[in-house]
């Protein structure tokens, strides 16, 4: 699932990159990017297929096979935005 993120640099530019969620939890995402993206930063999140988008704060960053591997805590606003989401995606729901 594909993930748009942006956030605003140590010089003040903005800065964006995609990324591929690889993961979704209560409370966030786990996300692989090219993009380096210092651990405690402020960014915004949309996913693109269930125009779910809001803020979140980068908890770790990792270094992944094909780029860096960012964990991301969800606003409480997001988390929900994203669960009704994936509720209206399940068959049978």
């Amino acid at each position: 699932m594909g993930v748009l993120l942006s956030w605003t640099g140590e010089n003040g530019a903005d800065l964006y990159a995609h990324g591929k969620c690889r993961d979704i939890s209560l409370d966030g995402l786990r996300v692989e990017t090219l993009a380096a993206i210092p651990a405690q930063s402020h960014i915004n999140v949309r996913v693109e297929k269930m125009e779910v988008s809001g803020s979140a704060r980068v908890r770790y960053v990792r270094r992944g096979r094909m780029g860096h591997v960012l964990g991301l805590e969800l606003r409480t606003q997001v988390r929900q935005q994203l669960l009704d989401a994936l509720r209206d995606a399940t068959p049978g729901s």
